[in-house]
């Protein structure tokens, strides 16, 4: 359920960036939308007598992930710009699907608990890999051919970004408090550097926010920047195994795993 409301967020927050990309460009929008979304944690946090500025061993670990987050947030905004969404919904998913298989079968190479091999990884996990790397390809060979092999390229580099960037996040969830922390630092370095990647490399420079791209923004700040990563890291309550040691991977690799 709570996966399914966050690639429910997933797809309202890019679907309005689409909609109202005629009157806001797109980094624009993901760099007023993080800035929003930064306030709002913060405001909240405030409220609730949260601190979110002590330092702790988690604030280089929350920087790296902002820095990932920013290029994810980067590349699907301007992905979405040239792509139909479901198109980049689809290279984005199958995309995390091949990498989590790849890291299945690199857990299962390298010898943590001994003699590992990679028979010891189930075959599901594998075939649905190759299967993904496959689609991937040749989704990328009917992008190239249609002139969209730049949108193709993005919604790859988001998706690795976003599994990266997942396994640091998922380190955080050792308490509600830490993890708020977390993504507080990663929106805040997403509402220094979107700016300037705006600037930057945004492909147009249309500004002409109406209420309806206000209301999108707010929007995208609500179900991108706050709901989606709180709802994905509720649903993954082992998901923190993996930042230490990649226990989870050894819950799925080991034939005596329960």
């Amino acid at each position: 359920m709570l996966r399914a409301l966050a690639m429910l967020c997933w797809l309202l927050q890019y679907g309005s960036v689409q909609h109202v990309a005629g009157q806001v460009a797109p980094l624009f929008q993901a760099a007023i939308s993080v800035a929003w979304a930064m306030l709002l944690l913060w405001l909240w946090s405030r409220w609730r007598g949260i601190g979110l500025f002590a330092q702790g061993a988690s604030l280089l670990s929350a920087l790296w992930g902002g820095a990932l987050f920013t290029l994810q947030w980067a590349c699907l905004y301007l992905a979405v710009d040239r792509q139909a969404l479901w198109r980049v919904a689809l290279n984005f998913l199958l995309m995390l699907l091949v990498l989590r298989a790849f890291r299945a079968v690199q857990g299962a190479v390298r010898p943590p608990w001994g003699m590992t091999t990679l028979g010891a990884v189930r075959q599901p996990v594998v075939v649905l890999g190759l299967l993904g790397a496959i689609s991937v390809l040749l989704l990328g060979a009917w992008s190239w051919k249609n002139a969209q092999g730049g949108a193709w390229l993005l919604a790859l580099m988001a998706a690795w970004s976003f599994a990266t960037g997942f396994r640091h996040t998922c380190g955080a969830q050792m308490a509600p408090q830490d993890l708020l922390r977390w993504r507080f630092y990663q929106l805040s370095v997403g509402a220094l550097l979107l700016p300037m990647m705006a600037v930057a490399f945004s492909p147009s420079w249309n500004f002409i926010p109406g209420g309806s791209a206000l209301g999108a923004i707010l929007l995208q700040a609500v179900c991108g920047g706050l709901a989606f990563p709180f709802l994905l890291a509720w649903a993954s309550p082992h998901a923190r195994n993996e930042a230490a040691g990649d226990a989870h991977i050894a819950d799925v690799i080991r034939p005596d795993a329960a």
